[in-house]
């Protein structure tokens, strides 16, 4: 919610091309965080609800399944 409890602003962003598949995925983020997070802010402390996979797309544009592929299972 923003700060002035009306609806919360979105924002369409374009992930950058996965380096597997060279597909870019576009993600509605919430524009408040999103601007946090472009200012500098860790991915992790501004989407904590995110999972890590999808924090992971966000930075550099990977799928899960794609991570899965090149680097095999998760830990």
């Amino acid at each position: 919610m923003s700060t002035n409890g009306g609806p919360r602003t979105m924002t369409e962003f374009h992930t950058p091309a996965c380096i597997v598949c060279h597909l870019t995925s576009i993600v509605e983020l919430d524009t408040e965080k999103f601007d946090r997070w472009k200012g500098g802010e860790h991915v992790q402390n501004v989407w904590p609800e995110k999972s890590p996979d999808e924090r992971e797309r966000l930075i550099t544009g990977i799928h899960a399944e794609c991570w899965e592929e090149i680097f095999g299972g998760s830990e």
